[in-house]
This record gives C-alpha cells, sequence and structure tokens, in this order.
C-alpha cells in the first residue's frame, strides 16, 4: 500500500469514524447507583443483583445518558444520607435498614408537560436477603416492562428509557434559522470534512511534486 493511498485510507476511516459518533443516541432513565466509602458509584448489576447490607445508601437519579457520556450521580451527599432516613427506625434481629436516594433530574430533560419531584431520601426496612428492587419496591410504586425500571412514584408517566432531544433554541431570526445546539448530522459533520479534504488535498500535491521533483 502506497503514501497515497494510505492518506486516502486514513482520510476516509476519520470522516466514517466522525459520522458514526454522531449518530449515538442519547436516552433518559431512571440510573441506579450504589455507595462504598462515601462514594457514589454506576452499578454494573441491575438492582434485584444487588443485595445491601444494613446501613447501606443506595441512589436512583432520572438522567440523559448516552455511550460516550458520564451519567450524573444523585444530588444527595452519602455523608449523613443513611442518618437522616434511618436514623432512629428500629429493626427486628433478621432485618436491614437501606437509605435510598431518590432523584428525579432536573427540569431540562423532563419529557414535555412534567415536573420532575423533589429529590428524596427514605429508609427502606426488608430481610437480610432482600435484594435493591425489593427494598425500593417495597418504599414505592415503580413501573417497570421487561425487568426495567421505568417510573419511580409515577415519573416519568409514560416512557420508558425513551431517546432524549434536547428542545430545540427558538431563534430571533425569520429565515433560515439554524440551532446551533442541536446541529444535524450534516452540519455537525461539514468543518471536519471540510478539514479532512484540505489536508488531503495538500498531501497529495506534496507527493506528486516529490515524484516530479525525482
Amino acid at each position: 500500500m502506497g503514501p497515497l493511498t494510505l492518506v486516502v485510507f486514513a482520510a476516509a476511516a476519520a470522516i466514517l469514524f466522525s459520522a458514526g459518533a454522531a449518530q449515538a443516541s442519547t436516552y433518559r432513565f431512571w440510573n441506579f447507583w450504589t455507595a462504598e466509602n462515601n462514594v457514589w458509584t454506576y452499578s454494573q448489576l441491575g438492582p434485584a443483583s444487588t443485595f445491601p447490607t444494613d446501613g447501606s445508601v443506595q441512589g436512583w437519579v432520572f438522567a440523559a445518558t448516552d455511550v460516550t457520556s458520564e451519567s450524573m450521580t444523585p444530588a444527595v451527599e452519602l455523608e449523613g444520607a443513611f442518618e437522616s432516613a434511618c436514623g432512629g427506625i428500629e429493626v427486628g434481629v433478621d432485618q436491614k435498614r437501606v437509605a435510598l436516594v431518590l432523584d428525579s433530574g432536573s427540569p431540562d430533560i423532563a419529557p414535555m408537560g412534567q415536573t420532575p419531584p423533589a429529590v428524596v431520601v427514605v429508609c427502606a426496612v426488608g430481610d437480610m436477603d432482600a435484594s435493591g428492587y425489593e427494598l425500593l419496591n417495597s418504599v414505592t410504586t415503580l413501573r417497570t416492562e421487561n425487568g426495567f425500571v421505568c417510573a419511580i412514584n409515577g415519573y416519568p408517566a409514560m416512557e420508558c428509557s425513551a431517546v432524549y432531544e434536547p428542545a430545540v433554541v427558538e431563534s430571533s431570526e425569520s429565515i433560515d434559522a439554524v440551532d446551533v445546539n442541536t446541529p444535524g448530522e450534516s452540519n455537525a459533520l461539514a468543518p471536519i470534512a471540510t478539514a479532512l479534504i484540505i489536508g488531503l488535498a495538500a498531501v497529495t500535491g506534496f507527493y506528486f511534486w516529490r515524484r516530479r521533483a525525482t
């Protein structure tokens, strides 16, 4: 494979990679978090596969994320969260207490016509072998679909892990207004494609100039 072929291949690959990244979808859904040493950790397991111990804290936050971005942690400091929810609650010898943080997220990502409920911290009491899902279900009303938690306490009202598209910002321009916050795929790729084409043309010209010179 010659130098010119390598340049063409690299440019084409870069354009295809950029196109794939531009097509990544963002979803809004209830994210599940666990805690250790006063640090929130996004759980790689579902709540039904976690078995928190007495004195634990678990969190839920309704957030918009995609495969390339970090999710938003629950808006509650872990230190003192358990005491604020479960302090003073007595349990039997075969029971445990787990604090659950329920953060419905920002109004910016709320489904149309809905207002996120305020952040709450509740104490769930269950048997020692109760899972995170069982504890959540004991203190909230859940709507699930194929094992996926779609809504907690009625929020959101209808959707389940829906694609999230930021609202288009209205422009004062009356003709051909373009939303710079949510560009289309062609607009987003135009600067990248232009730069690659210019770079490709320059390298190609240099390559043929060197051949003539030699």
